[in-house]
């Protein structure tokens, strides 16, 4: 059983008609505090708090908004986030770790007309600090394969500073049409679970095994895109390749360890290949026809082995009705298997899965009703997401339905 308590501020602050070159600014505050303790109930009705979590965060983010300058505009700002988390008891993730970052950001259009230009960068930095050095307290620390001689890597303070950018242009082609073409350059560092984990994880029924050595991940990407839009037929045709550099990300080597999937945090070069596509068709003025496709092939591109949890093709094909305030959607998404697996991974098969979903919507002065229904997996079909850890041990959800209510005011 899970007691969970959380806390929550948030702060919206602005200016306008700053004069000069800055037109406005806004202040985004945020403050969360998660906390949860895991009970254990015993046979003879005792209980006792097994493991405690504790998660605060603080963010802050501050926008300059320019003033439009002939064919320039754009913004520039500042983000920070403060963050403590700390765990203690039988299934505590990680030793407790502060986490400190900051960031500068641009982005700027130059609009032509027939075309924009976009461009922005963004400068960043994170330190995470251990309270202590030792992972693993209680869970087979200097036991087991993944230690080498030394025993478990400790838990070191890491700083990682890097920058971002990209550039985009955004070019009228045929009537209602446009063509779109974008390249990126991306800095992540890795996050305190990817460095800090070593332990069991309830959510994923897995034992996690960060790195602390991890470097930075960085990458290059290109997109290309067309798409077009009238009142009777709009629609998108995408295509993107990004080439990672110590791509970061979770695998299942196969082995077990307090009886739970051991899952680690690896680096390998990595490349993703993949396309979208979304199309809608006006069958007469209340009834629209959807169409949607994807597909993703990545690879470390040392080995040429496909990596792990990467979705099969996937296809939509549904209906949406507005009749006044009634909206229908009917939606049919089928997925191929998933062959393409990484070492130990298994295969998943395809599957076909009915959802619907219906609202009403009423509008009066100042205030909007909306109810809505929706229904997933009509057909109760037994089937698995390839990209779950525990696929092998859990399908996804059978028929369910669930019914919202919102109330909007303006």
């Amino acid at each position: 059983m899970i007691d969970a308590h959380r806390l929550s501020y948030r702060f919206n602050w602005g200016l306008r008609d700053l004069g000069g070159a800055i037109d406005r600014f806004t202040l985004k505050l945020a403050y969360t505090d998660w906390s949860h303790d895991e009970i254990e109930y015993f046979t003879d009705g005792d209980w006792a708090i097994g493991t405690e979590f504790d998660n605060t965060q603080f963010t802050y983010r501050g926008v300059f908004e320019q003033r439009e300058s002939g064919v320039l505009s754009g913004s520039f700002g500042f983000w920070g986030l403060n963050r403590d988390y700390s765990a203690t008891g039988e299934e505590a993730l990680s030793p407790p770790v502060t986490q400190n970052g900051f960031a500068l950001f641009t982005l700027q259009v130059l609009d032509f007309e027939a075309y924009k230009v976009q461009f922005g960068g963004r400068v960043e930095t994170q330190r995470y600090n251990p309270s202590f050095a030792a992972r693993g307290d209680g869970h087979g620390h200097g036991e087991d394969e993944h230690d080498d001689e030394d025993g478990l890597p400790d838990a070191v303070e890491r700083t990682f500073t890097g920058a971002s950018a990209s550039v985009g242009i955004h070019a009228d082609t045929w009537r209602n049409g446009a063509f779109v073409a974008n390249y990126s350059h991306s800095y992540r560092a890795p996050s305190l679970e990817e460095l800090y984990n070593y332990g069991p994880h309830a959510g994923s029924l897995a034992f996690e095994i960060g790195d602390p050595s991890m470097g930075a991940e960085t990458g290059d990407g290109i997109e290309l895109s067309l798409r077009h839009q009238d009142d009777r037929v709009h629609g998108s045709l995408s295509f993107f390749y990004y080439g990672f550099r110590n791509f970061i990300f979770p695998f299942a080597p196969g082995e077990r360890l307090d009886d739970l999937q051991v899952i680690e945090f690896t680096q390998r070069d990595a490349r993703y290949l993949g396309s979208e596509a979304a199309f809608g068709f006006r069958l007469n003025p209340v009834l629209w026809l959807d169409l949607g496709m994807d597909m993703v092939d990545a690879q470390d591109t040392n080995t040429g082995t496909p990596l792990p949890r990467i979705p099969p093709l996937r296809g939509k094909i549904g209906l949406d009705l507005n009749v006044g305030g009634l909206r229908i959607n009917p939606e049919l998404i089928v997925a191929s298997e998933q062959n393409q697996t990484f070492t130990d991974e298994t295969r998943t098969p395809g599957y076909g899965v009915v959802n619907l979903t219906a609202s009403y919507t009423r509008a009066q002065q100042h205030v909007a009703h909306q109810f809505a229904v929706r229904v997933f997996n009509i057909g109760d079909r037994l089937y698995r997401n390839h990209s779950s850890f525990i696929k092998d041990l859990a399908p996804e959800i059978g028929r369910g339905v669930r019914v919202t209510y919102i109330l909007r005011f303006f």
